[in-house]
Parts: C-alpha cells; sequence; structure tokens
C-alpha cells in the first residue's frame, strides 16, 4: 500500500527508541529530544560518536537506543532510563549503552537540506555518517522485497518499518503524509 501511495518509496527500521535531533558546530555538540528538549548531558556516547564526524556543522535526526550484545533492542524503558538523567550517567552509560542510528539530514556544513528530497537527503547522510550508525534501510524495493524487509526488522526483534516518500522534502516534527508506519498487528 505503501508504495502504491508514495511510488518511489524508501524503507527503514521503525526503532523503539527516543528520538534524537544531534547539532554539530565544530566541537560543540547538542542533543535534543523529540519535544526539543536539551538532554546533552545524558546521552555522552552521542555526543563522542558525532563530535568524531568529519564534518565541521552537521544537523541529524535519528534515535538513539539501547541494545544487547547481540544487537537486539532492549526495552523501550531500558532506553528512557537514559534520558532526563543528571547524576549517575556515566554509571548508566556503562550499563545501558546507547547507539544512535540516523535517519535524515538536515544541514551538513553550510548546506541547509530541508527542502532536498528525502532520497537527496539520505545520499548526503550517507556521505557523511559511518555505515553502521545510518538506519537499516532499502530503496528500490517491491511489494515482495518491503515484505522481506519488514519481516527481517521484526526477526531482529525492532517495532516493524517506516514507508517513507522519497520525494518529499522534510517535515519538521511529525510523519505527516509523507511516511507511514508499517507495524505488526
Amino acid at each position: 500500500e505503501a508504495i502504491g501511495q508514495f511510488g518511489e518509496t524508501s524503507f527503514e527500521y521503525k526503532l523503539d527508541g527516543a528520538r534524537i535531533q544531534v547539532h554539530k558546530v565544530a566541537d560543540d555538540v547538542r542533543v535534543y529530544s523529540r519535544t526539543l528538549r536539551d538532554v546533552t548531558i545524558a546521552v555522552p556516547e552521542v555526543v563522542d560518536i558525532v563530535r568524531a564526524m568529519p564534518s565541521r556543522e552537521i544537523v541529524l535526526d535519528g534515535e538513539a537506543i539501547v541494545l544487547r550484545p547481540d544487537g537486539t533492542p532492549r526495552p523501550f524503558q531500558d532506553t528512557m532510563r537514559r534520558f532526563g538523567r543528571r547524576l549517575d550517567v556515566d554509571s548508566l552509560r556503562q550499563q545501558l549503552p546507547l547507539t544512535p542510528f540516523f535517519f535524515d539530514l538536515l544541514a551538513v556544513d553550510g548546506r541547509d537540506a530541508l527542502d532536498e528530497p528525502q532520497s537527496a537527503r539520505f545520499a548526503m547522510l550517507q556521505e557523511v555518517v559511518p555505515a553502521p550508525l545510518v538506519v537499516p534501510h532499502a530503496t528500490e524495493v517491491t511489494g515482495a522485497t518491503a515484505r522481506a524487509f519488514l519481516e527481517g526488522a521484526l526477526a531482529r526483534g525492532h517495532e516493524g518499518v517506516m514507508a517513507k516518500s522519497r520525494g518529499a522534502p522534510y517535515a519538521a516534527g511529525n510523519r505527516g503524509s509523507a511516511w507511514l508506519k508499517v507495524k505488526a498487528v
């Protein structure tokens, strides 16, 4: 149905993590929640990862999630224990390390990407973010490959997939009509 609605469609794992938006200018990295609350102090590993990226300026959209050693997600509540914490951050970082996965790029090194189509933003994302930190995704899919991708996401313990119109510009704060969440009933 998503392919029929969007035409050119990408599929990404739907992670049951905490939505983050990360802003980097030189060595200053700030991390914000879905509601744009500054959570930088609670997520030092995300700060370290983005600080190490070669881009001088970057704005990324993604999810932070606590994973088990085998790469499957821990319960959502474990991820949320990391947010809003100002005390015991180092101890929790050892117990519940966060992994960021990025699915969108809003700006990089002076180039605003908000009005670019999703396909161009994602290509730019892949150029500047290390591959293990890019959300698992599939493009140029058919109904059969989309179903297989969904089944793979579910088998790895994720919620499902996001189907996205590859031609859509960025829409702040919500999925709008250019994204569809596909989950098991």
